[in-house]
């Protein structure tokens, strides 16, 4: 009688237990950090849930029903799921700490700090950054107050450069100023307050003056780090330095910022993060020696305590960051694994050490390395196993059967982190795939080496000509990146609009990870199919809502720009943000928005006038992205910025046109743009009266941009269009200054809505009152970008409504 084949496939859950922890651990986090969910009520939950399985497993543990045992589960499911909610709630209530909050008192305040400096990073424009220990702080000249928290430091404006004598490690003496710290201010502007917070870091500062700096002759992380950043100034040349340092132990701090960018695009940002490549790297030759660990009587308990110190000491010389602890720990589990014969637990052990780091910090979960490590290994260890063994015998057990299991690691990685890289960065390298499988094997001679060679050359001085084919390595791979990163189609700008492409992907993954198992193979396939049909109901019930015109208003400080997306999809912006020498709002505004909401090119940019906080960001996008047309007010202006701007539209081929009153701009058939000023014959000779003004009609809902103008050009305007100036949104002119806003003016207009853009701390001391008391006595809703941050409006064409980011 033959064996009775089971009818169903059922996921062996019991042999992952680690998997089903994080899983709903993780879950809870989640739900913690999206969802106000009170924690009064969440430990009520949890305390049921422990209840219920507790309980239940005691209780009837010799007579356990079906019913009960449906309840112990339930209970067991709802205790971790609610654990994961309460540490989140409660991380988040923990999270900044007191020092942080004592120090925003002083904003704007100096202050005295005594600490260790344990970061150095130059800034492009010449000046550094200075992360400090802080242990002693001086409030007044008298108030000392002995608490320690982390600092990072900028410097004055004033200043021209920092002490050579400063290093990592240095004692310092330093007073500086309080800067405040906020949250990001515009949608998918880089949240650098976060940032800072993800590094234990709740404060900055201006640096004002250096009392005095120390560097102490003593053995510690810090002086052992910049002890080999000292090997690697001696054993490569200037070209090859940088990247030496980010590739060795993570230093990415002299990179420029086309370096970044170049090996973002050609797939291999990764490379310079140390991460778990890198510790794959170091635990190799680890590896190899295993079974000889296994021949000796305490071998494995010998081979742990070496793997120990080897991850830790790797961790020490890269600065402990979040992404070589986190690989260090899932690399040494799976090593440790593989040490004591438990390797096929690598899936659990993996989970294991997701809950570890979670159960540290929660947070970790958003972050995109955390994601980024984590789906990386399990892409590896659920999908590799499937294409080894498709791999033919005649592959696979010959010398290059390795080498074609690196390709094909490769590719599949990135290709399974698609989703998350263009989530987290906007764009995906189409050459990485490639990249990857040329340069990685590669990596693998060279980092183990290079490390190798920096004891080696300090005893031997003769030994840095050793590292020559290293050096080489570098140069040769710096001109590969940024030859394949020029290619026109190595990398493509993409948005997600869906998080069920997330879903989408991940059932992909276990789709492919369940072609050997026939009952499960089919389940998988009916879930990923499912969520396509999904994905499509939703984007198909989507193309019967009403069309929307939307206008994001930036908040770039002290000046003006605003978006435009229209019902056809087309994108323009009004004004470009403000420029200084070390900063313009494009880069660090505009096109991080741009390329996260997928806009691939813009229709027309309109330039009020040529201050540069109006057309500060201009040079930026014409080197970024496509540009139809330049549309400007037609007055000719002295500075530099503008001049540039001209020569770079005439190299890159973008038509500049001058507007006046009366025309119209054809950008999309569903909406009207119409030019109210400047008028035909300029008067006088300040370019804010010659400003650019738009409004904009789409069916029953009017917007009006006034640019910079002042009470001059609203006269005209008021005599020109009288009630024709009636709208639904006005963009106030000129921040608010008593020179705009005038009351006729805004009597004709007489706006639902008026948006004020300027800074918050601003030389002018804009906003103006008269111009206020104006703006509230004619407007019905008034918004600051100072206060309100950006701000985004949507209309359907009957309402305008404001959109929260």
């Amino acid at each position: 009688m033959s064996a009775q084949v089971p009818n169903k496939y059922r996921f062996p859950f019991a042999k992952y237990p680690a998997v089903r922890i994080a899983l709903l651990f993780a879950s809870g986090i989640i739900t913690g950090y999206h969802f106000d969910v009170s924690l009064v009520v969440s430990v009520g939950l949890f305390l049921l849930g422990a209840l219920l399985f507790f309980s239940v497993e005691f209780k009837f543990s010799g007579n356990l029903s079906p019913v009960l045992h449906r309840v112990s589960i339930a209970g067991y499911l709802l205790l971790l799921f609610m654990f994961g909610i309460i540490w989140q709630k409660v991380h988040e209530k923990s999270r900044q700490p007191e020092s942080a909050d004592i120090l925003q008192a002083y904003t704007w305040e100096e202050i005295e700090i005594t600490g260790t400096v344990y970061n150095i990073k130059p800034t492009s424009t010449g000046k550094y950054q200075l992360d400090i220990a802080v242990d002693t702080t001086t409030f007044g000249n008298s108030l000392v107050w002995v608490k320690s928290f982390n600092m990072r430091t900028v410097l004055d404006p004033e200043e021209d450069s920092m002490p050579t004598t400063i290093k990592l490690g240095s004692r310092v003496d330093f007073t500086v100023t309080i800067y405040p710290l906020e949250e990001r201010r515009n949608p998918h502007q880089f949240n650098y307050k976060a940032y800072l917070a993800s590094h234990n870091i709740f404060t900055q500062a201006g640096l004002k003056s250096v009392q005095s700096v120390r560097n102490v002759e003593s053995l510690s992380w810090h002086s052992l780090r910049q002890w080999v950043l000292d090997q690697i100034e001696q054993n490569f040349d200037s070209a090859s330095r940088p990247l030496a340092k980010a590739l060795l132990i993570g230093y990415k701090n002299e990179l420029d910022r086309e370096q970044k960018i170049a090996f973002s695009r050609a797939g291999l940002s990764h490379i310079m993060a140390v991460s778990g490549l890198h510790v794959g790297f170091i635990i190799a030759p680890f590896w190899i020696l295993i079974p000889w660990f296994w021949t000796l009587r305490y071998g494995k308990q010998v081979g742990l305590l070496m793997l120990i110190i080897l991850l830790v000491g790797y961790a020490g010389l890269t600065g402990f960051s979040a992404s070589v602890c986190r690989a260090s720990l899932t690399g040494g589990l799976i090593t440790y694994g593989k040490l004591f014969h438990k390797i096929r637990d690598s899936i659990n052990l993996t989970a294991v050490a997701a809950v570890v780091l979670l159960l540290v910090n929660p947070h970790d979960l958003f972050t995109p390395g955390f994601q980024l490590s984590f789906f990386a290994v399990y892409i590896i260890l659920l999908v590799i196993p499937v294409i080894n063994g498709w791999l033919p015998v005649w592959v696979r057990y010959r010398w290059y059967g390795t080498p074609v299991m690196i390709v094909v690691v490769s590719i599949l990685v990135q290709v399974g982190l698609f989703p998350l890289l263009t989530y987290h960065f906007g764009e995906f390298s189409l050459i990485g795939p490639l990249a990857n499988a040329i340069v990685v094997p590669w990596l693998g001679i060279v980092v183990p080496y290079a490390l190798f060679l920096l004891p080696v050359s300090a005893l031997l001085p003769m030994a840095s000509l050793l590292n020559l084919p290293n050096q080489w390595f570098l140069n040769g791979l710096q001109q590969f990146i940024n030859w394949i990163s020029q290619l026109e189609w190595s990398w493509i700008q993409i948005h997600l609009d869906s998080p069920l492409i997330f879903l989408i992907w991940i059932a992909g993954v276990f789709v492919l990870a369940s072609l050997n198992i026939p009952r499960m193979r089919w389940k998988m396939v009916v879930i990923f199919l499912s969520l396509l049909v999904l994905e499509s109901g939703n984007k198909f019930i989507k193309s019967f809502s009403p069309a929307k015109l939307t206008v994001t208003f930036f908040d770039v400080g002290q000046g003006d720009a605003a978006l435009v997306s229209t019902p056809s999809d087309k994108h323009f912006l009004i004004d470009a943000g403000r420029w200084t020498p070390a900063y313009n709002s494009a880069r660090y505004i505009i096109l991080p928005h741009l390329r996260a909401e997928g806009i691939e090119k813009l229709d027309a940019i309109f330039l009020s006038h040529p201050h540069a906080d109006h057309i500060g960001g201009i040079t930026e996008l014409i080197h970024e992205v496509p540009i139809d047309t330049i549309y400007n007010s037609g007055y000719h202006y002295s500075s530099q910025l503008y001049q540039n701007y001209h020569k770079l539209a005439r190299q890159k081929e973008i038509p500049i046109k001058s507007v006046t009153s009366g025309q119209t701009i054809p950008i999309d058939p569903s909406i009207l743009v119409a030019v109210y000023g400047p008028a035909e014959q300029p008067f006088g000779s300040d370019p804010n009266e010659h400003s650019v003004i738009l409004e904009i009609v789409y069916n029953e809902t009017e917007f009006l941009f006034m640019g910079d103008a002042g009470k001059k050009q609203e006269q005209l305007l008021t005599e020109t269009f009288g009630r024709l100036l009636d709208t639904d949104l006005l963009k106030a002119g000129h921040h608010g200054s008593k020179t705009s806003s005038s009351a006729l003016f805004l009597q004709n207009a007489s706006p639902l809505h008026t948006v004020v853009s300027l800074a918050k701390r601003n030389r002018f001391r804009h906003p103006h009152l008269p111009a206020v008391q104006n703006i509230n006595k004619y407007s019905d809703y008034t918004y600051f970008t100072s206060l309100q941050k950006a701000l985004v409006f949507s209309s359907d064409g009957t309402n305008i409504r404001r959109i929260e980011w």
